[in-house]
Order: C-alpha cells, then sequence, then structure tokens
C-alpha cells in the first residue's frame, strides 16, 4: 500500500506550469503570513497564538482567498506544527533536557522563493487528477491536469 507517492510533474504547457507556479508562490506568501503573525503574538505577549485564532485572522487574506481552503489549511496547519515544536523544545530546553541554542523559532520562506502545495481532496478524471482551485483562481486560470503514475494506474484511490 502506498500512503503517499512524489511524482515530478512533466509535459506541463506554459499556461499550466505558470498557474501551478503561482499557486506555490501564493502558498509561500500564506506560509509567511502565518509565521508573521505567529511571531509577532509571541514577541508581544509571550503567548503562541494557535491554529485556531490564526486561521480567523488570515481567513480573509488574499493569499487564502487564492488558493484552495484545504489547501491553504494544510499549510496553517504545518506552520502550527512547526511552531509547537518550537514551543516544545523551549519548555525541554527549561527543564535542561536540550540546549536553548539548538531552539530555532521557524524561519521565512525567501522573498522570491516558492512553497508546496498539500492536496487533501482529490478529484479524478479518468488517470488525470484535476488540480483543486480556489473560485477567485479559477476566474483567471485554466484547470491543471496531471496524469497519474503508472504504479497507481491499476489502485483504488480514496
Amino acid at each position: 500500500m502506498y500512503l503517499t507517492i512524489r511524482q515530478q510533474v512533466k509535459h506541463l504547457s506554459k499556461e499550466e506550469y505558470s498557474s501551478i507556479k503561482e499557486l506555490c508562490h501564493i502558498a509561500k506568501n500564506l506560509t509567511n503570513e502565518a509565521i508573521y503573525n505567529i511571531r509577532q503574538h509571541y514577541f508581544s505577549s509571550g503567548e503562541y497564538l494557535r491554529y485556531e485564532r490564526n486561521y480567523k485572522l488570515l481567513k480573509s487574506s488574499e493569499n487564502y482567498k487564492s488558493l484552495n481552503s484545504n489547501m491553504a489549511q494544510q499549510i496553517l496547519k504545518e506552520i502550527d506544527g512547526s511552531f509547537r515544536s518550537f514551543f516544545s523544545l523551549l519548555k525541554l530546553a527549561g527543564k535542561g533536557e536540550y540546549s536553548y541554542k539548538d531552539c530555532r523559532m521557524p524561519h521565512y520562506l525567501p522573498k522570491d522563493g516558492y512553497s508546496t502545495l498539500v492536496i487533501g481532496f482529490i478529484r479524478l478524471n479518468g488517470n488525470r487528477l484535476i488540480l483543486p482551485y480556489s473560485n477567485s483562481f479559477k476566474k483567471n486560470h485554466k484547470p491543471v491536469e496531471i496524469n497519474i503514475p503508472p504504479i497507481l494506474s491499476d489502485k483504488k484511490i480514496i
């Protein structure tokens, strides 16, 4: 059984490649927004900004609205996990079980960088995956369809 499969996508048109690239850049922007909110809240109050509150702050963001809601929430959950790990390490360092110098707060992604897209809900059209878009992104971009790897052609995908 395969839980995840990583595939390098080939044979995309320039338009499809441009759409995916733009989505990955938007995902990076949302990642940096989430990191900014958590860092600023921590520096001002000394407390951790939980996923639920960060979600409420970011759901009106243009970056959040441009991504499919499942993708955007996965990004916020990944950032939440990174910061939970950081704060857990701080607690261990406070008990003397870990070194403070090894506790590093998650950093921003590069301004011209990209982030991965986590697709939580899959739509298939025959043997092709249709990349999920938000309604606002659909207005200006055509759908991107990616061939499913041959190793999965005879498997049931759920």
